[in-house]
């Protein structure tokens, strides 16, 4: 057990130096790989040192730790199975609307993860040309302009006809990416295609849900390798968050 903490220890800070040096510190979770990392070290120093001098936990109390470790990981298991299964599901042709969430834009230029998206979302808005789009996503630190402008640029600069692309410029998280785009809409009662990155896809659809609207199927377009360890592991906890406080 103390190999394989000093091992989740070490991999954590490199990949936080790894993420800081090839992407950038652009979301506060990504410090949580070094506080991880932090108390793996912390946990397998701290075995070492009570076996070296004998010590031992009550077993009431390692009885406990290991309890509680196995149903967090099982609970952190459960909804990493849920999170994959949603973003591999197959849009509905034919929509109303196909709504394409926001992410980091660098400057004036689509990040990676945003890319994918646009990507995926391309193939959709050219095999039903009478689907109306939605780009949504407002302006944040280090964003020359809206997320919702870099993605309508992009789709105009592909040849899609910028009469058919509607502008939801003020969100700012996804709670309100669902939320403004829905008002723009109008009604809860129209077909809708959300697209996010795959593992965005579960938490976009159970808003939707929420929020009134069931009409809905999505895209989820693939993920930066480099990134996918930090998505997944952030969305977990944006799932947990959104559960207690009743948002999906």
């Amino acid at each position: 057990m103390t190999i394989i903490l000093w091992i989740l220890g070490g991999f954590s800070i490199l990949y936080f130096i790894a993420y800081a040096i090839g992407i950038g510190l652009n979301n506060t979770f990504t410090y949580f790989w070094i506080v991880l990392g932090i108390i793996f070290s912390c946990a397998a120093y701290l075995r070492l040192f009570m076996k070296q001098r004998g010590y031992k936990l009550p077993v009431v109390v390692s009885g406990a730790i290991y309890t509680l470790s196995v149903i967090c990981l099982l609970v952190f298991l459960v909804t990493e199975a849920v999170i994959i299964t949603s973003g591999m599901e197959k849009p509905k042709a034919g929509a109303d609307y196909i709504i394409v969430l926001g992410a980091r834009v660098n400057g004036k230029k689509v990040s990676s993860n945003l890319y994918y998206r646009l990507e995926a979302a391309l193939d959709y808005i050219n095999d039903n040309p009478e689907c109306q789009i939605i780009v949504s996503g407002g302006k944040g630190a280090g964003e020359d302009i809206t997320e919702a402008l870099a993605m309508k640029n992009y789709f105009i600069n592909k040849g899609v006809d910028g009469v058919r692309i509607i502008e939801e410029d003020k969100s700012v998280n996804t709670d309100e990416n669902i939320k403004y785009s829905l008002d723009i809409i109008g009604t809860k009662s129209a077909s809708i295609v959300v697209v996010s990155n795959n593992f965005h896809v579960y938490r976009a659809k159970a808003i939707f849900k929420k929020q009134g609207c069931k009409n809905v199927s999505s895209i989820g377009s693939k993920t930066m390798w480099f990134t996918i360890p930090n998505s997944y592991v952030r969305e977990f906890f944006g799932v947990l968050k959104y559960k207690i406080f009743g948002q999906i």
